[in-house]
């Protein structure tokens, strides 16, 4: 009998699996899954844990977890699962669904879904003339706030500044406290796909890294962000330009996954 249920489970994963939006094109008569939420608490770096209401075991033999990059597309089979919670091994931040199955049958809908989406950092601009620049972070902003790091009330979170052949490098709040002290501890990286490197890779968190293009920043409290740094055309005149920077805060606590800018 357990050969059987095995041979029917894998059946039904087949079909799921080779259609292009297959929870949502498949539709069978079970009751539809509720109280799908992203567990924030168990859910850390790269590996999302989602649960959901468990269902009658009597109605059902288990379920099927599903994700997709964005709010419309279709959805890919993320895990099969024998209790009401699911682990997904995340390249990105995603949106996550639920149905239930019992042998060939599935639930009649989706369950409503929830998701890892990041909040976009405001973008900030500030003139830049070789002086360097602290970046402190405000999480219940979603905003950039610029000040002198050299002051030690502003407790920056980066700092933009030129190193000793005059280039324009990125440095984490708590570097040189002898010239910018009352920085927060903070670590960066230059980046690497959507997934922020975990907080022991001691090769890609970098002392410094050069200003231009994105990266993450890894906050002292557990939060991360990537960020994009640009600049518009320097004046003719002083040669002097203005630094741009946005992006991305992951609002969950410890994840480090990120959506395209």
């Amino acid at each position: 009998m357990k050969i059987l249920i095995v041979i029917s489970l894998l059946s039904v994963i087949a079909v799921f699996s080779g259609c292009g939006d297959s929870a949502t094109e498949i539709r069978g008569t079970l009751p539809v899954v509720t109280g799908i939420e992203v567990d924030t608490l168990a859910s850390k770096g790269d590996t999302i844990v989602v649960t959901w209401t468990a269902m009658d075991t009597t109605l059902v033999e288990g379920y099927f977890l599903w994700s997709r990059n964005t709010l419309e597309g279709p959805w890919s089979l993320a895990a099969t699962c024998d209790e009401n919670a699911g682990k997904h091994i995340a390249s990105r931040s995603a949106f996550y669904t639920v149905m239930a199955y019992s042998g060939n049958d599935t639930s009649s809908e989706i369950g409503l879904s929830d998701n890892t989406k990041t909040e976009g950092i405001s973008e900030i601009r500030e003139f830049f003339s070789l002086k360097p620049i602290g970046f402190r972070v405000d999480l219940e902003g979603d905003s950039l706030i610029a000040g002198d790091p050299g002051s030690t009330e502003f407790a920056q979170h980066f700092v933009v500044a030129i190193n000793f052949t005059g280039e324009r490098f990125i440095f984490p709040g708590s570097a040189h406290s002898e010239l910018w002290p009352g920085g927060a501890r903070t670590k960066i990286s230059t980046i690497g796909g959507l997934v922020a490197p975990s907080p022991d890779d001691q090769f890609s968190w970098k002392d410094s890294i050069s200003y231009g293009g994105d990266f993450f920043l890894s906050l002292d409290d557990g939060y991360y962000l990537m960020l994009k740094g640009t600049h518009t055309l320097p004046d003719p005149l002083t040669l002097t330009d203005t630094l741009v920077i946005r992006g991305q805060v992951q609002p969950i606590k410890g994840v480090r996954v990120f959506s395209e800018q």
